[in-house]
Parts: C-alpha cells; sequence; structure tokens
C-alpha cells in the first residue's frame, strides 16, 4: 500500500487507526514572497504554531512540514529573515529574478516540491499575507475527509478567510457563480459542512496529490493573477471535488481595489498611463482575458473589447457596466 493510501485510510477513519511505523502526513507548502518580509515571517510564525499545536493533539499522525519558497528578488532582506525563523525547518529557497510575480513564483516553489523524493500527501498553497488559525489543520484535513466519504475520491480544499480586524466579514475562500456567463460571483460564508464551490482562491488551499498527478499545476500562461481561479475551475471540469472548509480557519485583508475605486484610478490617468496601468503584471488585463477565454470562451469577445474600452475611455466602460449590472467591472 502507498504511503498515500495509508495516511487516507487513516484520516477517513477519524483518526483512530492503529499507528503504523514511520506514519506522517506529508505536506509540501508552496509560497512566493516579494519585499514583505514582516508578513512573509509572520504568516509563517502562525504556520508552524498551528502545525505544533495539530501535532499535539494527533501524535498518531503527526504532520511533516516542507516549506518550499520563491524569493523573487526580495531586496529587504526577507530570506534572512525567514531562514531565521525556519531554523530546524524542512526550508527550501527557490530564487527568483524578480519578473516571477505570483502565479510565476508559485509555479516555481511548486516544481522544485515536484522534483523532492518525498512522497508527498498533500500540497499547501498558501498566500505570505495569511495568518492561519491554530485549527486550519483540522479543518482542511476534515474537509479532507468529508469529501470522500460524500464523492468517494480526494479533492482540493479552500480554507475559508476572514478580515483581519473584522472576522464577520469573508475575504478570501471559494466562490460560487450567480452567472457564469457574466462571470458574476460571490463568497462563501462559513456553514455546518464544508461546501462545493465553483472557483477558489490559493490564500490557504489544500490539494491532495491525486488532483496533481492528474491534472498538474498552475498553468503556465498566468503571470500574476487568475492562476487559483483557473486551477480550480479546470479541476472542476476534470470532475474533481472543489470545496471550502466549513469554518473559518485564517484572516488575511482584502487588499484588491474595488471595481469602482480602479475605474475611478484610471480615469484620472492620461491615456498612455492608462495603457502602461493595464499591461502591468499585477494588474494585467492579459492574466484576465486568459482566464476568460479558458474558462468562460463564449464571452471572451465581448470581454476582450470591454477591456479595450477601459482604455480608451473608462467613463464609457464605466457606464456599460452600471448598464449590464456587472459586479466587480
Amino acid at each position: 500500500m502507498r504511503h498515500n493510501e495509508k495516511v487516507t485510510q487513516y484520516i477517513t477513519t477519524s483518526y483512530v487507526t492503529i499507528k503504523k511505523e514511520n506514519m506522517n502526513i506529508n505536506i509540501a507548502t508552496i509560497i512566493t514572497c516579494f519585499n514583505r518580509k514582516d508578513k512573509t515571517t509572520s504568516c509563517l510564525a502562525h504556520l508552524f504554531e498551528a502545525t505544533n499545536n495539530y501535532n499535539i493533539q494527533h501524535s498518531q499522525l503527526p504532520i511533516e512540514l516542507a516549506i518550499f519558497l520563491t524569493d523573487d528578488g526580495c531586496t529587504d532582506g526577507t530570506a534572512y529573515a525567514v531562514k531565521n525563523i525556519c531554523k530546524g525547518k524542512n526550508l527550501h529557497i527557490i530564487q527568483g529574478d524578480g519578473n516571477c510575480y505570483w502565479a510565476g513564483g508559485m509555479r516555481l516553489a511548486w516544481e522544485e516540491a515536484l522534483k523532492s523524493k518525498t512522497d508527498w500527501d498533500f500540497y499547501l498553497l498558501l498566500n505570505d499575507d495569511t495568518l492561519v488559525s491554530n485549527e486550519v489543520f483540522e479543518e482542511l484535513l476534515a474537509t479532507h475527509t468529508y469529501c470522500l466519504k460524500t464523492f468517494g475520491k480526494p479533492g482540493l480544499y479552500s480554507g475559508i478567510i476572514c478580515d483581519i480586524n473584522d472576522e464577520s466579514i469573508i475575504t478570501y475562500g471559494g466562490e460560487k457563480f450567480h452567472s457564469k456567463l457574466q462571470g458574476r460571483s460571490y463568497n462563501i460564508n462559513p456553514s455546518a459542512t464544508p461546501q462545493e464551490v465553483d472557483m477558489t482562491n490559493a490564500n490557504i488551499l489544500l490539494i491532495d496529490r491525486n488532483v496533481v498527478d492528474k491534472i498538474g499545476i498552475f498553468y503556465k500562461g498566468y503571470i500574476h493573477g487568475c492562476a487559483d481561479y483557473d486551477y480550480s475551475m479546470t479541476a472542476k471540469k476534470n470532475n474533481i471535488p472543489t470545496l471550502t472548509t466549513a469554518k473559518c480557519c485564517g484572516k488575511c485583508e482584502y487588499d484588491h481595489p474595488s471595481g469602482l475605486a480602479e475605474i475611478q484610478k484610471l480615469m484620472s490617468m492620461s491615456f498612455k498611463q492608462r495603457k502602461r496601468y493595464v499591461n502591468f503584471p499585477t494588474h494585467s488585463d492579459k492574466d484576465y482575458l486568459l482566464f476568460v477565454k479558458r474558462h468562460t470562451p463564449k464571452r471572451f469577445i465581448f470581454s476582450w473589447i470591454l477591456r479595450k474600452i477601459r482604455i480608451i475611455s473608462p467613463k464609457i466602460y464605466y457606464k456599460v457596466c452600471l448598464l449590464r449590472n456587472m459586479e466587480g467591472y
């Protein structure tokens, strides 16, 4: 029996199976960072605390955690600080050139994890501005158990995340579509049981190894954004269960501008400034349009035209969005 099959069998029996020799849950944590030293180290500190908390309660099947972190050209001492906080930990720092951005940095770290000889049971994708709760592994593995019992196969599991200052506000996790054709969706709130969703964020995303064996890692076409949405929707297309945890299991500030705020920003720019803005990787139209083309191709032409109008005349773009009741613009 493969190690992963032993772990799956163990987890699905609610942690009462007799301990087997050298049994543990091997998790490769995938992170990328750029000049956010304090946030990155705080993220890792919370992760290690959660791991210790889990292992104290489940010493019969402890988590063996490895960190694969892309340092995408940090100049603020992030790598040094990470090495300090990770002393004695299984840490792998992969050096980026400053042009990986989020999607590229996550792919680079993930590829390094795949090269490892370790028989990973799960891959944990984690944003470096996210603070996991002490119960994060309880929630994620409970969702895994629910998935196996409900669907008869493993999937991917997104942790519901609340605002760092207001736990009543859900910032990330999973989303369902109001209208897939229009690209309108809403966040899923905590509930009594895990919930199926249409797409997920990767602030906290636990992925069973069998999922990676089937669909691989992030699609190479993405530079910065949309890669997590794409991955979860690709999983759905391949009949892989895509779930959120039942409860919140982390905190993170929602740091993306609202559609209205971005339109107002574009209105204040010159045409040349707008062109530079929409072509910059951290808010590139390319990632968004690639996502639309891959998952809602029927609206690609319309979306492409709208994005061109957004550059030429943000005011007209805004009016069109209002007429079509397009949330997020």
